[in-house]
């Protein structure tokens, strides 16, 4: 194997299918449950844990902030834990978009 132990433990980290849960989380306007994600990468063939992996990375780094419960009037916890992408990494996301699209309006 080429490379360093660090190099291959950081791409063995690399989610095959987080750039389609980042994508989701980007394009939804509502927080997104698990569910949601596996409903998003399942098609493509990832298993549960491969979303519960990228799903755990993205919170530890911050880029994903967990929104709890919804709740029902009288204040009681109701449905699947929400997650909605955090403010910088929406950020992040503005300028490489802005990025892009100097690229393709000067060809």
């Amino acid at each position: 194997m080429e490379g360093t132990f660090a190099d291959r433990r950081d791409e063995d980290r690399r989610s095959t299918y987080g750039a389609l849960m980042l994508a989701a989380f980007a394009t939804a306007r509502r927080p997104l449950s698990f569910q949601d994600l596996v409903s998003v990468v399942a098609p493509q063939g990832a298993t549960l844990s491969d979303v519960a992996d990228w799903l755990a990375t993205a919170r530890q780094s911050g880029m994903i902030e967990d929104m709890g419960f919804d709740q029902t009037e009288g204040g009681e916890m109701v449905g699947p834990r929400l997650f909605a992408l955090a403010e910088s990494a929406r950020a992040v996301i503005r300028v490489d978009r802005r990025r892009g699209d100097r690229r393709h309006g000067a060809a």
